[in-house]
């Protein structure tokens, strides 16, 4: 019994000439822990999507191959007939999301499989308890953190009680300890686990294969960091409290790079609304020598670019190409067509997006969604770059490229600020750590 694909080939359209997936033969025993890796965009996801049955049936052409579970094919089966073999939980949970919060979420999940109406309230109840999200139940995801929404789709996901199930970084804004205790528990279940990730390590002594979808092998992140002493302080906080969170005292210098990590839904991601005015606050919050409250929103806006957790809500042009062109003309007026040209392709092969430069940003992979959003923001001239989760979906040779240029950003001044639950990054490319405690995550 396993979960198979045999000589799957499958492009997004119909006349290109490269396949994203080309001639794949792929197993997954049941009852197994299988670990797929491999470089962003190399169509990790998209075999995600095919294993599900959501592709090509919402999207792109298979002009080979079969995928049969349990030796059944899949696409034989109506979305209700899929449901009992396989769920997938996507990048971004909040493309998965239909309702207001996890109990309504819960219910409308299990009256989709004709679950009887009067089991609906005890198997919501089981579902979240079993993963100790009572706090959440009642509350609207658009206030929970990255790593609170990946949970209540994790919730979900195991409510529909699949037996296969497919995951998609479905950990990357959880805390490492939750994220470690998430996966213990999926060990200790009777389900079969395709995890899609970059990061092994949290995995190690739970998966029974690993699989790398490009054959490119995992790499320890070791990239060395001469980082320049820094004097002029352009952010201060002092008895910051937001949203009842109280904040340590940080003061961050001008051309310094600094980690900001904590569990999730500790409050770091409101630390960057805020610093951009998206929240009230009590006790002072400094930027550049005055007071974020007495601010011009316009100004805290020309001075600071943010990079959020799910960059997809802030791309603003059609093509790759054009989201980086935005900023250039922005920020370079007085330069002529050509050399705006010249540096947004600069800027594109910097993060190999050079090949997908007539592709929506849509229709990158997560990763690459990431890499693009970073490239919008470091080609302007703003004072500050926060970035929420930077490295999430990123493979280690583009993770290094990404630091590499933010490093080079950093001497020029820039001063950069990014949350990350990735404490060896942190550590190692950092002036500071700054930790912010709050109430740790359910």
């Amino acid at each position: 019994m396993s979960l198979q694909a045999n000589n799957l080939t499958f492009k997004y359209f119909k006349n290109t000439t490269k396949p994203v997936i080309e001639n794949l033969d792929f197993t997954v025993e049941k009852g197994t822990i299988t670990l797929l890796t491999g470089k962003s965009g190399s169509g990790k996801s998209t075999l995600g999507y095919l294993l599900s049955g959501l592709y090509p049936e919402s999207a792109g052409f298979l002009t080979s191959g079969k995928i049969c579970i349990d030796g059944v094919d899949i696409t034989q089966l109506t979305p209700n007939q899929r449901v009992p073999y396989v769920t997938m939980m996507f990048q971004n949970p909040d493309l998965q999301f239909c309702m207001n919060n996890l109990e309504q979420e819960l219910a409308f999940c299990l009256e989709n499989i004709a679950v009887p109406e009067a089991d609906i309230p005890v198997l919501t109840t089981e579902a979240i308890d079993f993963l100790k999200l009572e706090p959440l139940r009642t509350q609207p995801f658009h206030t929970l953190s990255g790593g609170q929404k990946q949970k209540c789709a994790l919730c979900c996901i195991l409510a529909l009680n699949s037996q296969y199930i497919i995951l998609d970084e479905a950990f990357a804004n959880i805390d490492p300890q939750s994220t470690k205790e998430l996966i213990g528990m999926l060990r200790q279940m009777n389900v079969t686990v395709l995890a899609i990730d970059h990061n092994i390590d949290l995995w190690e002594g739970h998966y029974d294969q690993l699989i790398s979808l490009d054959g490119s092998a995992a790499k320890v992140f070791d990239l060395k960091l001469d980082l320049p002493h820094t004097d002029e302080t352009i952010i201060t906080a002092t008895a910051l409290q937001v949203n009842g969170i109280d904040y340590p005292d940080i003061e961050i210098k001008k051309g310094s790079i600094n980690a900001v990590v904590g569990a999730s839904g500790s409050g770091k991601s409101t630390f960057f609304k805020t610093l951009i005015k998206q929240h009230p606050y009590k006790g002072s919050l400094r930027f550049n020598q005055q007071e974020v409250a007495k601010t011009r929103r316009k100004r805290l806006f020309n001075q600071c670019g943010i990079v959020f957790q799910n960059p997809a809500n802030q791309f603003l042009a059609l093509t790759t190409y054009d989201e980086v062109l935005f900023s250039v003309k922005r920020w370079y007026k007085d330069k002529n067509t050509q050399w705006q040209d010249a540096k947004t392709m600069e800027l594109l092969r910097m993060f190999k997006l050079d090949t997908h430069k007539k592709y929506s940003p849509y229709m990158l992979s997560g990763g690459q969604q990431r890499r693009l959003a970073v490239l919008s923001m470091i080609a302007g001239s703003q004072d500050v770059l926060m970035l929420d989760e930077p490295t999430y979906g990123q493979d280690y040779e583009n993770m290094c490229a990404m630091m590499q240029l933010l490093k080079e950003k950093a001497a020029t001044g820039l001063t950069i600020i990014f949350a990350t639950h990735n404490m060896q990054i942190a550590q190692q490319f950092s002036h500071q750590l700054i930790t912010i405690g709050g109430e740790k995550d359910v």
